[in-house]
């Protein structure tokens, strides 16, 4: 009896290292999606310029806050990757006009989809508001429908502003 009670309990002291193991070794769910922003095809950046932004869970993941050499914005392009699904995005701009320096931080939580495979995250920047968009993957026909969002994407695919109002239903 103690030998058989001595070999359980190595087994499961076993599955607990296991599971502690790759408990450890799991992170943040990773999934293939896409966050950009286009400032001049937007058409936003004659307005305003972008001074930081951050598409970030607890550890920043795409962030910017330095501009390049001799210029008073700093760039935005975009990524593709397998990456975790950002928490909150947060966008810092000046409006070009008044040099009124602006701020917002979007909890993305409860406005993105439970699935993000293939979809793309971007904001654009109208004078003090910031919108917030996701780009789905399915394409639409341009002879049947204008652009309709803020976003040059809306022109190609179906387009969900979702800050600040939330147009996704979940």
């Amino acid at each position: 009896m103690t030998r058989l009670l001595k070999r359980w309990l190595r087994a499961a002291s076993l599955l607990i290292l296991a599971a502690a193991l790759g408990a450890c070794a799991t992170g943040p769910k990773l999934v293939v999606h896409s966050f950009n922003c286009a400032q001049w095809k937007d058409g936003w950046a004659e307005k305003a310029d972008l001074l930081a932004y951050s598409y970030a869970n607890k550890v920043p993941m795409l962030t910017e806050t330095q501009p390049w050499p001799g210029h008073s914005s700093i760039g935005c392009g975009g990524i593709t990757a397998n990456m975790p699904v950002a928490d909150f995005l947060y966008v810092k701009w000046r409006l070009k006009d008044s040099g009124e320096v602006l701020e917002d931080r979007v909890d993305l939580r409860s406005r993105l989809p439970t699935d993000m495979t293939n979809q793309t995250v971007t904001f654009v920047i109208d004078g003090r508001q910031l919108y917030v968009f996701l780009v789905t993957p399915t394409e639409i026909n341009q002879r049947l429908l204008s652009r309709s969002k803020k976003t040059w994407h809306s022109k190609y695919n179906v387009t969900y502003e979702i800050y600040p109002h939330n147009e996704l239903k979940q």
